[in-house]
C-alpha cells in the first residue's frame, strides 16, 4: 500500500510539473494528426485496399491520439471539435467556441495538405 501511495504522489507531482501546451503546439498537433489520418484514408481509397483499410485507419488514429492527445485533445475532426464546443456551451466539459473555430480551420488545412500529398503520391484523386 505504501508503494501505491508513493506512485500516486509521483504521478501528481509529474502532472503539476507538466507545462501547459502553447496554442501553437495545440494547433500543430491538430494539423499533424488530421493530416496523418486523412492521408491514411486517401491512400487506402486510392490503393483499393479494402482488407486492411479499416485497420490502418484505426492504427493511424490510435497513434495520433496517444502521441498528440495530451497536447491538443486529439480531435482530428471538425465534427468532434464542434461537439466539444456545444458541450461547453451547455455547461459541460468541452472547448470554447473560439478554440473550436481555430481547430476547425487547422483541421481543414491539414486535410487539404493530406489530399494534395496522396494525390501527388498516386497521381490520382477521387470524388466524394
Amino acid at each position: 500500500e505504501a508503494r501505491g501511495q508513493i506512485r500516486d504522489s509521483e504521478a501528481r507531482q509529474a502532472n503539476e510539473m507538466a507545462p501547459t501546451p502553447s496554442n501553437g503546439a495545440k494547433y500543430a498537433a491538430e494539423f499533424i494528426g488530421t493530416s496523418v489520418l486523412m492521408f491514411t484514408v486517401g491512400c487506402n481509397v486510392l490503393s483499393g485496399n479494402a482488407v486492411w483499410g479499416s485497420t490502418s485507419c484505426a492504427c493511424a488514429l490510435m497513434v495520433g491520439v496517444y502521441a498528440l492527445g495530451g497536447i491538443s485533445g486529439a480531435n482530428f475532426n471538425p465534427a468532434v471539435s464542434l461537439a466539444l464546443g456545444v458541450s461547453k456551451a451547455m455547461g459541460g466539459p468541452g472547448s470554447e467556441f473560439k478554440e473550436v473555430g481555430i481547430y476547425t480551420i487547422v483541421q481543414i488545412i491539414g486535410a487539404l495538405v493530406a489530399a494534395f500529398a496522396y494525390s501527388f503520391l498516386f497521381w490520382d484523386d477521387f470524388n466524394l
